[in-house]
């Protein structure tokens, strides 16, 4: 299940704050930030409500990862080889501020990101489209 990851996600590209969240769901941050964390799940009623408030289904809610495939690989690497955002910053050439904004709102966003994901690629023995296409978690790289 990806509610955790998805919620948070969501609400990030919204733009919208735990505390707004849980004013829409009528609950504390504390418990929309369990929620982001997965420590706990709403019950159906509120999932549902958050589909609603964010125009995507339950099950895109739930099943689906809404994280794009890049931003998932980049996490995967950075996991795998224990790199930081810092370090991945300075991989890319870029500033770690500037890294978060790619991070959050898409490489496609950004032209600095756009630049210097083929370092990052190169970095890793990938080619530049392999980041966006292939699912890392599932190649074994």
């Amino acid at each position: 299940m990806f509610f955790a990851q998805n919620l948070k996600y969501l609400r990030e590209q919204a733009r919208e704050s735990r505390k707004d969240i849980a004013n829409i769901l009528s609950v504390s941050e504390m418990t929309i930030s369990r929620y982001e964390s997965g420590e706990s799940e709403p019950d159906l009623q509120k999932v549902v409500d958050l589909a609603f408030h964010f125009r995507v289904t339950v099950d895109d809610l739930l099943v689906r990862p809404k994280e794009p495939l890049f931003i998932r690989n980049i996490r995967f690497l950075q996991k795998k080889y224990g790199i930081d955002d810092k370090e991945l910053a300075l991989l890319m050439g870029i500033k770690k501020s500037n890294l978060k904004h790619c991070l959050m709102y898409g490489i496609e966003n950004f032209a600095y990101c756009q630049e210097n994901k083929s370092r990052l690629a190169e970095f890793f023995g990938l080619k530049a489209w392999e980041l966006h296409l292939k699912d890392l978690s599932k190649e074994g790289v």
